[in-house]
């Protein structure tokens, strides 16, 4: 009865000319996956995936089964080996493996959905052990039935509602010895609470799946609410539109941002660290930031924040030979221009000492202005609220006596010549 719901709720997503990825391990659960499938659906377009993690001797015997089963069954088989050893995080580092070998096969057959066996005991499971070690409102959630490509129609039923399944089809299946030793956490889940929860309530997974559904409909508002109001934008976020938000939405904000991260590289987040990262937010400073893991810094300049790797800035000096070029600016000579903004400098030769040199930032500079005094470089960078890592690496030209010239954009010297005078050097820089 319970896997008559499974299949409707499958047909409602899947149509005949449907190609579909089936994650098989070769156990009760995903075995059984497997043939409901092709029990009640489309043969020609079940594609079964099987992963050798290379870590148990039954893995090779796992792997010829389910692909024996495939070949008797007429379904596709495709099977990879996890060759490399990992000891440190090794689950990690296989469920991307695993991952990343569905979705290529996904590219591979234009499949429409990637359909996994995790069902309502994997979910308590999930959530308790959320709960345990800390986590955010998406993570306390759980496991999703749909996400994006990913379908996982067991979370429905409980794990001894497959294994009578299994049972009444006569299906063949390993069961991995692993799954019965307490040294992993989430077996001393499985062995230990599921069974007093069940006690309490055989349904007790439906209720779980109720709780995960609830949040998943908060969180969910919550992603909308951030997409719709465009804080994050590609790569930083905008303080001057957050900053009147409720903390959750803040918090939303910055998940969001560590996770586009987390997608490409390793970042660790604590607690303390959203913490941390809050505070920076909400703080009346202009400029801030915190170390993060793997070389990582959390940083607000005025109305952005950003997470970026550390680099290590040096002072640079070189002597400017018609062009300068660094990651953010270029400045070139030109024979002529009637630009009239900071973004041009025209000077006469007599008036400075050549060879004329780019560097950046020296502590005590000053630059004598334009029809004005004397001013501070430092002073220039914070009226034009210029990023502080971005100020150690500003190009700043001098001629060979050290005398400020220009800082490209921001200001220039006494010694720029308007249109009608005479001048026999122009420069002109962009941002690139």
């Amino acid at each position: 009865m319970f896997m008559n719901e499974v299949i409707k709720y499958l047909q409602s997503k899947i149509t005949a000319h449907d190609k579909v990825i089936v994650a098989c391990s070769g156990g009760s659960d995903s075995m059984g996956l497997l043939y409901l499938l092709i029990s009640n659906f489309n043969k020609n377009n079940i594609i079964c995936a099987h992963v050798n993690h290379n870590v148990r001797k039954q893995s090779q015997k796992e792997y010829k089964y389910v692909k024996c089963f495939c070949e008797e069954n007429g379904i596709l088989f495709e099977g990879t080996k996890l060759e490399k050893i990992v000891k440190h995080n090794f689950e990690d580092y296989a469920r991307k493996f695993r991952y990343q070998f569905f979705e290529d096969l996904l590219k591979k057959y234009r499949a429409k959905y990637i359909i996994t066996a995790h069902h309502g005991d994997d979910q308590i499971e999930t959530i308790l052990m959320r709960i345990t070690r800390g986590s955010n409102l998406s993570g306390y959630a759980g496991i999703k039935l749909e996400d994006g490509q990913y379908l996982r129609p067991f979370l429905t039923v409980s794990k001894q509602e497959i294994l009578d399944y299994v049972k009444c089809n006569r299906i063949n299946y390993y069961e991995d010895y692993t799954n019965h030793h307490d040294k992993y956490t989430r077996n001393r889940y499985r062995h230990n609470i599921i069974p007093f929860l069940k006690k309490e309530d055989r349904n007790i997974h439906q209720k779980y799946l109720k709780y995960s559904n609830e949040l998943m409909l908060y969180d969910e508002f919550l992603l909308k609410y951030v997409k719709d109001n465009n804080f994050l934008k590609d790569s930083y976020v905008d303080l001057a539109a957050l900053q009147k938000e409720h903390i959750l939405v803040k918090k939303k904000v910055l998940q969001m941002l560590v996770k586009r991260i987390q997608r490409e590289d390793i970042l660790e987040i604590s607690d303390k660290n959203i913490e941390n990262m809050l505070n920076i937010i909400n703080s009346s400073k202009s400029n801030s930031k915190i170390d993060l893991s793997n070389g990582y810094i959390a940083k607000k300049s005025y109305n952005k924040f950003e997470i970026v790797k550390k680099s290590e800035i040096t002072d640079y000096e070189e002597i400017y030979n018609n062009c300068f070029e660094n990651e953010e600016y270029v400045i070139t000579s030109v024979a002529n221009s009637t630009e009239k903004s900071n973004w041009l400098l025209r000077l006469h030769s007599s008036e400075i000492k050549l060879p004329l040199i780019v560097r950046n930032r020296r502590y005590g500079d000053v630059i004598m202005l334009k029809n004005s005094g004397t001013k501070k470089i430092k002073d220039i960078f914070i009226d034009e609220k210029i990023d502080v890592d971005k100020r150690k690496r500003y190009p700043i030209v001098v001629d060979s006596n050290g005398t400020i010239l220009w800082l490209p954009g921001l200001k220039k010297s006494k010694f720029d010549k308007e249109n009608n005078e005479k001048c026999d050097i122009i420069l002109f820089s962009e941002r690139k």
